[in-house]
């Protein structure tokens, strides 16, 4: 399977004044790369998953709502309200993190008429939210069933996440409640969009151990590096769910060509495309018991 998903921030969650003119700057671009995502998916008739943080919703809901409604295959699921950390055994962390999650779900519900049951952690962590029960508890009391908070490697190598699949929290107390790791590179890593990658130098950037000699500079070698991710999954029987940032893939491809690509490269070969709900509902259907 090939999963669609987007982490619908801003260029904020870089950091930067929060003043008038830099948030509309950054909510304008997010806009603009949804439109283009959008559009794609239309085309190519695929489904997709949107993890949007609350405050971008606050501020471009109607915007964002006439973009994503309508369309059966387009999901729309929680990515905190600020952008916060929430792996943490803090209570103080697991409060706010509730309330976070809170305000999101009601200014989703306003905009998409449903409640999330979906969360993606900002920032992503190795071995997701195992052994760190608070967090957990907040997010299944608050109604979800279905994370993505794995996504990262271990801390001698972080990126490119590795190709953990699919897998319930059984062991933390909560068999019902499943993972959706991110594999690969997240964009903005692998593009550098945001300048995290400044000063890389040629590293272990694939799972089949391969060396990423330079980051890529054209959508060509965009597009080349993420096949290559999709090439190791489809010859090893994976699920490809890459990590993806509407504002981060607009910048390096404004025309979203390489999204266009991986798709109709999952279609030559034959690969369904999900969003993270439909992912859920299969593995939930597969379940034991």
């Amino acid at each position: 399977m090939f999963v669609l998903r987007f982490d619908l921030e801003s260029g904020y969650a870089l950091g930067g004044e929060r003043t008038e003119e830099n948030w509309g700057r950054w909510i304008d671009e997010a806009v603009a790369a949804v439109s283009r995502i959008r559009a794609v998916l239309d085309r190519q008739r695929v489904p997709a998953t949107f993890f949007v943080v609350g405050l971008v919703l606050e501020k471009a809901g109607d915007r964002l709502a006439s973009l994503l409604k309508g369309n059966p295959l387009l999901d729309v699921e929680s990515h905190s309200y600020t952008h916060m950390n929430v792996k943490s055994e803090d209570p103080a962390v697991a409060e706010q993190l509730r309330r976070e999650l809170r305000l999101t779900a009601d200014l989703i519900e306003s905009h998409f008429g449903a409640r999330p049951v979906g969360f993606c952690a900002p920032g992503n962590f190795h071995r997701g939210l195992q052994g760190c029960r608070p967090p957990l508890q907040v997010l299944w009391d608050e109604g979800y069933r279905f994370i993505g908070t794995e996504g990262e490697g271990p801390p001698e190598r972080r990126q490119p996440a590795p190709f953990t699949q699919p897998y319930w929290y059984a062991e933390d107390g909560f068999p019902d409640l499943l993972e959706e790791p991110i594999a690969g590179w997240h964009c903005n890593m692998l593009f550098n969009t945001g300048g995290q990658m400044d000063g890389f130098k040629p590293q272990v950037g694939f799972a089949d151990g391969t060396v990423l000699e330079k980051l890529p500079a054209t959508v060509e070698e965009g597009f080349a590096a993420r096949a290559k991710e999709f090439q190791y999954a489809l010859d090893n029987g994976l699920i490809y769910a890459p990590g993806n940032h509407p504002w981060s893939c607009y910048r390096f491809d404004p025309e979203m060509t390489h999204l266009e690509r991986l798709i109709e490269m999952a279609k030559a070969n034959d690969v369904r495309i999900v969003n993270c709900k439909q992912l859920y509902e299969e593995c939930k259907a597969r379940k034991p018991g």
